[in-house]
C-alpha cells in the first residue's frame, strides 16, 4: 500500500464531499463546542486507512497526551460493547474534537439545520445520499480494509501482526476473526 498516496486520496474524498454540499451546510446551525454528534449519534464510524491516518496524527503528541487518549479508547471501546450510545473517545473537556484535522468521514458528513438539543441533527436528504456514496468510495479507497466504531478500528491496528499484514495487503481474515467478530468490522474484501 502507498499510505502516502491512499492518504492524499482519501483527503481529495473529504474536500470533493464539502464541495457538493456546501450549498447544504450554509445553513447549518453548527459550532465549536456543540457536540451532540459526538454524543448522541452512537457511533463514530472510520475505515482501516483513516484509523490509521488518526494513528499517524497521534505520533506528534506527547507522551502524557498519548496516555489519556489511550486510556479513552480503552473506556469508549469497553463502554460500545455495552451501549449504543457513547461519547467519542477524542472529545476534550471543552467537548471540541482533538483530531478535528484528521476526523473520519463519519463525523465530517454530520450537521445539522437546527439545534439538535438532544433530538438528533436535521440533516438535508441530497447530503444524507452523497454521504452514502462517499461512505463507499471511501471503503472502495481501503479494499484491504475494515469499517467500524473508531475506537475498535484503532484497536485493530495497534496490534502489530494486523497493521503488518494490512501495510503489506496480506492479513488473513481468520487470523483476526475472533476480533472483527466481537467490535461487529466489515471487512471490504472477500478471502479468496
Amino acid at each position: 500500500m502507498d499510505f502516502i498516496e491512499k492518504k492524499r486520496q482519501v483527503f481529495q474524498l473529504y474536500d470533493e464531499y464539502e464541495r457538493l454540499v456546501q450549498p447544504c451546510k450554509t445553513q447549518a446551525v453548527c459550532e465549536k463546542g456543540c457536540a451532540s454528534c459526538c454524543i448522541d449519534v452512537g457511533n463514530v464510524g472510520a475505515t482501516t486507512l483513516e484509523g490509521l491516518i488518526i494513528l499517524e496524527y497521534l505520533q506528534g503528541w506527547d507522551h502524557q497526551a498519548i496516555e489519556e487518549i489511550n486510556l479513552s479508547l480503552r473506556e469508549n471501546r469497553r463502554e460500545k460493547l455495552n451501549s449504543v450510545l457513547v461519547r467519542c473517545p477524542f472529545l476534550d473537556e471543552e467537548a471540541s474534537c482533538r483530531i478535528y484535522a484528521v476526523r473520519p468521514f463519519s463525523c465530517r458528513r454530520l450537521y445539522s439545520v437546527k439545534k439538535c438539543d438532544g433530538r438528533g441533527a436535521v440533516v438535508h436528504r441530497q447530503s444524507v445520499v452523497l454521504g452514502q456514496k462517499m461512505e463507499k468510495e471511501l471503503q472502495e479507497l481501503d479494499p484491504e480494509g475494515c469499517s467500524g466504531h473508531l475506537s475498535f478500528i484503532i484497536h485493530l491496528l495497534e496490534q502489530e501482526t494486523f497493521r503488518r499484514g494490512y501495510l503489506e495487503g496480506n492479513w488473513r481474515e481468520e487470523d483476526f476473526g475472533d476480533t472483527i467478530k466481537r467490535y461487529e468490522l466489515v471487512v471490504h474484501r472477500k478471502e479468496g
